[in-house]
């Protein structure tokens, strides 16, 4: 008996093991909140970072827009394009771009949103299908004294490249900009895919050239995006004839 009872006493009861057990629960609970957290801090401080860095805001938004490009291949298709302009000295390139892209998600806000259908549509225009977006320091419509670069959105496009849609000021610090685009060979300051003859191709990159109003010493920014849709590449340029003149 008294050995029995040693061996009792040694042992652990079905409490103390539940007890062991709730508190490595709540122990590991709270590693991975703090892990968590610490990860979530990082990345909202890198973000408001970001937003507080034109230079990246920019760099960041265009770079997706122009990811996003689509073109038929069909040249009778009007509702698909790719449209380099130059209205001002053209001291960077092509001042101006328009382009169709497949259409952008809707923001977060309208999940949010108490408005009706026809409500949001009035606002927002109809979604899906193929989107006309246009950049450039010169606005569209009356811009009023807002001055900067302006992204001008229609959904769904309606192959008129020199209006229609909302108009917006993406950012107000840019002073200039310019796009230039790789045919395969060289850097072309024009791109138009509906002129008559021209090719119906994308360029294989754009680099995108820009100085801001804040820059003391006039700094000219420029980053390189490529197009993951073209097909242009060294062994297969587009032709340079149809797509304009050399940067």
């Amino acid at each position: 008996m008294g050995n029995k009872r040693r061996k009792v006493r040694a042992g652990i009861s079905l409490l103390e093991l539940m007890v062991v057990l709730v508190m490595m629960g709540f122990l590991t609970y709270a590693l991975t909140y703090a892990f968590t957290g610490s990860i979530d801090v990082q990345r909202r401080q890198a973000q408001r970072q970001s937003e507080q860095n034109p230079t990246a805001r920019i760099e960041r938004r265009i770079t997706r827009l122009l990811t996003e490009v689509i073109l038929s291949e069909d040249t009778a298709d009007t509702m698909t394009y790719f449209v380099a302009a130059t209205e001002g000295d053209g001291a960077l390139g092509a001042d101006r771009l328009t382009f169709t892209s497949t259409a952008l998600g809707l923001p977060l806000t309208t999940q949010q949103s108490t408005d009706d259908f026809e409500t949001q549509h009035e606002a927002r225009g109809p979604q899906g299908g193929v989107a006309e977006i246009s950049l450039s320091t010169s606005a569209v419509g009356d811009a009023g004294s807002k001055v900067g670069l302006f992204e001008r959105l229609q959904v769904p496009a309606d192959g008129d490249v020199t209006q229609g849609g909302t108009e917006s000021l993406l950012e107000s610090s840019v002073t200039s900009i310019g796009f230039e685009f790789y045919d395969g060979t060289q850097w072309v300051t024009v791109w138009d895919t509906t002129e008559e003859g021209g090719t119906r191709r994308l360029p294989a990159a754009v680099r995108v050239s820009y100085t801001l109003a804040t820059d003391t010493a006039n700094q000219t920014h420029s980053f390189v995006v490529p197009l993951p849709t073209s097909d242009v590449d060294a062994d297969n340029p587009a032709n340079a004839t149809s797509t304009g003149g050399t940067a």
